[in-house]
């Protein structure tokens, strides 16, 4: 086997940690937060991110939730396309208001159960070489000092912060 096959190999087990948090999220939200909320949505499809929520109440808005899992095989937490293209960098990028309050991060690493949530702005302060590429240019990445600096969340503190988050 040739190394970009083994590569391959890699990067398509790490995708699946990732993917496996992104469900155990959308678990959570769904089981412990919108069943006893009719006026919110889970939406099955993810074009934009990993997870959106509506709400339908007098005052209607929609949230979203990119989930990122670090594991050291993997050694970065990348973010958008290789090319530095994608919704997420162009949202940290152009920064419109309304991502401001309604866009959050998730990050967890491997072989911890806790939950670091940050905003756009917090997320700024963690691109590896300091700034996003342009499109056309570098894959874009995340610090993991971001491990070090945010204050973890267990889920059951976590499941509050989010509930608040989507009420405000």
């Amino acid at each position: 086997m040739i190394y970009w096959q083994i590569m391959e190999e890699l990067m398509a087990k790490e995708d699946k940690k990732e993917k496996d948090f992104e469900n155990h999220i959308r678990e959570i939200i769904k089981n412990k937060i919108i069943c006893s909320k009719n006026d919110f949505m889970l939406l099955d499809s993810k074009d934009i991110t990993d997870i959106i929520i509506c709400r339908n109440i007098n005052i209607p808005k929609i949230f979203f939730i990119e989930v990122k899992h670090y594991s050291d095989k993997k050694g970065r937490i990348g973010f958008g396309y290789g090319d530095g293209s994608g919704f997420q960098p162009e949202i940290l990028r152009k920064r419109p208001k309304y991502f401001e309050d309604s866009f959050i991060w998730i990050f967890q690493k491997e072989n911890d159960d806790k939950y670091y949530v940050l905003n756009n702005d917090d997320c700024l302060n963690y691109i590896s070489g300091g700034s996003i590429g342009e499109v056309g240019g570098k894959q874009n990445n995340f610090q993991l000092k971001l491990f070090d600096d945010i204050k973890p969340m267990n889920e059951n503190d976590f499941l509050k912060w989010l509930e608040n988050w989507l009420l405000k």
